[in-house]
C-alpha cells in the first residue's frame, strides 16, 4: 500500500494537484484530482477501497468510530523534499467521501513572488514595519492565504531583530527563519493549548494559522491588545464581512477598531505563465470607516474592482476570476 500511495502522490504532484477527492460507494472508489484547470476525472483500478482504508490507518483515524467525520495527517518525501498531506473524510449512510490535501512545505516565496501590481507589493511590505496590532488575510480556501503570510513573515525574519512563532494546523509551509509550532490533537495540543503556551515563550510577532472559533478570536484580540503584531487568517468574502464574522465571535467594536491594522482580501488566479494574486488592502484608517458607517470608503479599492482592472489588463487568465467579479459585484 505505501508504494501504491508513492504513486499516486507522485502522480498528482506531476498534475500539479492540490487536492485529490475520493468517493467510496460499496466497492468502487472514484477519484478526481483539483488542478490549476479545475476538477478532473481520475478513471482507473489501482486505487481501491482497500487503499482508502489505508489512507484511514495512516492519517491515525480512530477506526473504532467509523460514522463519525475524522481528519488526520502524514509526511512522505518526493524528490527528496517533505511533502505533507492531510486527510479528512464524511461518512454519508452507505457513502463516504475523503479529501487529500497536498502540502509543499518547503516552498517559499518572496513578496514580490506573489503578485504583478506593484503597489500591491509596496503595500505588503509596508507591513514588515509595523510593530503592534493585527493582520487578517481574508478569503476562501485556495486562495494564497497562508502563502502571503508566510511572505510577510519570512521577510520579516531577515531582519534577525524580532522573535516569531507560528501556530498552525497543519505547518503548510515550512520556514528554518522562526519557530514553528504543529497542532496535534492527539497529544491534546490544540489551538487553545497551543495559544496559550504561545504567549509564554515571549514572541514579538505571533502568527496563529486561522481564527476559526471565539476562543480563538479572543486569543488573537488579546494577543494584539498586549503589544504583540499578530497576523491570522479569515474564512470571509471580504474585509466587511470579516468585521462582522469577528463580531459574531463575540469581539467588542473597541477591540477591533483598536487592534486591526490591515484587511487583506485576495484571490489567487491563473496567469500566462503561473498564478498570481489579487487584492483588496485596507489601511488602518479605512478600516476605522468601515467599522463606523458599514461601507466601504470611497477611496478604498474593492476587490471586484481589482479583479476587473486585472482582467481589462490581460493580466489573469481565468474563468473563475469573471465569476468572482460578477458575485463580488454583487
Amino acid at each position: 500500500m505505501k508504494k501504491k500511495l508513492e504513486h499516486l502522490i507522485h502522480f498528482a504532484l506531476a498534475k500539479k494537484t492540490s487536492d485529490i477527492h475520493f468517493i467510496q460507494e460499496k466497492d468502487s472508489l472514484q477519484m478526481q484530482f483539483r488542478t490549476e484547470k479545475g476538477m478532473e476525472d481520475i478513471y482507473q483500478d489501482i486505487w481501491t477501497k482497500e487503499f482508502f482504508e489505508y489512507l484511514k490507518f495512516i492519517s491515525k483515524f480512530d477506526l473504532t468510530n467509523p460514522f463519525i467525520p475524522q481528519s488526520g495527517q502524514f509526511q512522505l518525501e518526493y524528490k527528496n523534499k517533505p511533502i505533507f498531506c492531510r486527510f479528512s473524510i464524511i461518512v454519508n449512510k452507505e457513502v463516504q467521501t475523503g479529501v487529500l490535501r497536498i502540502l509543499s512545505t518547503s516552498l517559499q516565496l518572496r513578496i514580490e513572488d506573489l503578485t504583478y501590481n506593484k503597489k500591491h507589493i509596496e503595500s505588503l511590505r509596508s507591513i514588515c514595519s509595523f510593530r503592534q496590532g493585527l493582520v487578517i488575510s481574508i478569503g476562501p480556501t485556495n486562495s494564497g492565504k497562508t502563502t502571503t503570510l508566510h511572505a510577510i513573515l519570512h521577510e520579516i525574519a531577515l531582519q534577525k531583530r524580532y522573535k516569531i512563532v507560528s501556530l498552525e494546523d497543519p505547518i503548510e509551509i515550512e520556514d528554518p527563519e522562526y519557530l514553528q509550532l504543529q497542532i496535534n490533537q492527539a497529544q491534546g495540543f490544540t489551538y487553545e493549548k497551543g495559544i496559550e503556551e504561545l504567549l509564554r515563550h515571549d514572541p514579538d510577532i505571533i502568527f496563529i494559522g486561522e481564527t476559526r472559533n471565539a476562543y480563538t478570536a479572543k486569543m488573537v484580540i488579546r494577543a494584539a491588545l498586549t503589544g504583540h503584531l499578530v497576523f491570522t487568517t479569515l474564512h470571509a468574502t471580504n474585509g466587511l464581512e470579516a468585521i462582522l464574522r469577528l463580531q459574531d465571535f463575540g469581539i467588542p467594536l473597541f477591540d477591533l477598531q483598536t487592534t486591526l491594522i490591515t484587511l487583506l482580501t485576495q484571490r489567487l488566479y491563473h496567469t500566462k505563465g503561473g498564478k498570481t494574486c489579487i487584492y483588496e488592502i485596507l489601511s488602518k484608517q479605512e478600516i476605522q470607516e468601515l467599522i463606523e458607517t458599514r461601507k466601504y470608503p470611497k477611496q478604498s479599492k474593492q476587490l471586484y474592482q481589482e479583479i476587473e482592472q486585472a482582467l481589462a489588463s490581460g493580466n489573469i487568465l481565468d474563468p473563475q476570476a469573471e465569476y468572482d467579479y460578477q458575485n463580488l459585484r454583487g
